[in-house]
């Protein structure tokens, strides 16, 4: 199946060149001249690269930059490519740019035919096998079982291991602490992961709300608790582990589980379907 780009680019002539040299390398090319254009597109197709002009509204000094943000909510595994008259060296004096995930830059002014270069680093994400993301949400500060200090030994002597060793190409980070609501990093980092392991371990009221918050987004997220106990009846049907964390055997034992149940949910995948997303239909 051919991949799909979008391509955003006020110019005619760069939608025009850029896209038939897309279309002769075999993708599938949608073309948008404006924002809201692009928006529809993103909304009603299934993109695999976005190639964005940095400044394609001129109302806004980077306008192609809410197109980033925009594409990556609505479609966190597109990569993205911004196509800027500033060169590479200057990117990072655009404030616009800072924080931003954004995959590849290319200078419509550089020494490489800005052409090419697109070609080139769309087969350069074509021939990359990426690490998968997962995402940790668990206690971050004491709690009626484990302190501060254990709940950090637990994610990197327990969790991380076991994800990151069982075999499915998993990239792991953990959920930090935070003051008041959650903040925009957390809700991107819960919509973008491949996999969110949740830690119910004494019910900690932030992490079921994050869990709430991967239900409405996404499907493949894992329970696990020290006890069952703490899963509420309503959630022990879905992919749940127990585990001991204070013995060797204890965490061998859990990531000996960790392997099975993600082959597990890669053979089937309803084992981490979202009770949300089910319900929608989605």
């Amino acid at each position: 199946m051919n991949k799909t780009v979008l391509l955003l680019d006020d110019k005619a002539h760069i939608r025009r060149d850029l896209g038939k040299r897309l279309t002769n390398s075999g993708y599938s090319v949608h073309k948008a001249e404006g924002i809201e254009e692009s928006k529809k597109i993103i909304l009603a197709e299934k993109i695999d690269f976005a190639i964005i002009d940095l400044k394609v509204d001129y109302t806004s000094e980077y306008g192609g930059v809410e197109i980033v943000n925009f594409v990556k909510r609505h479609q966190p595994r597109v990569k993205t490519i911004i196509l800027s008259a500033y060169s590479l060296a200057d990117s990072d004096k655009i404030p616009a740019l800072n924080g931003q995930f954004i995959d590849g830059y290319v200078s419509k002014k550089g020494p490489e035919n800005y052409i090419l270069a697109v070609i080139n680093q769309l087969s350069a994400f074509e021939g990359k096998i990426e690490k998968k993301e997962c995402f940790v949400i668990m206690p971050f500060s004491d709690t009626e079982s484990c302190t501060k200090e254990e709940w950090s030994e637990i994610f990197h002597e327990v969790i991380k291991p076991a994800i990151e060793m069982s075999e499915n190409n998993f990239s792991c980070t953990r959920s930090q602490a935070i003051q008041g609501s959650i903040i925009e990093d957390i809700l991107d980092n819960l919509n973008r992961a491949d996999l969110v392991v949740a830690d119910l371990t004494n019910r900690n009221a932030n992490v079921f709300y994050e869990l709430g918050v991967r239900h409405s987004l996404r499907d493949n997220t894992l329970l696990i608790a020290q006890h069952l106990d703490d899963i509420p009846f309503d959630l022990r049907h879905f992919a749940i582990q127990t585990y001991s964390w204070k013995t060797k055997k204890g965490k061998n034992e859990f990531r000996k589980k960790i392997k099975e149940i993600l082959k597990v949910m890669t053979v089937d995948p309803k084992k981490g379907t979202s009770p949300v997303r089910k319900y929608l239909g989605i």
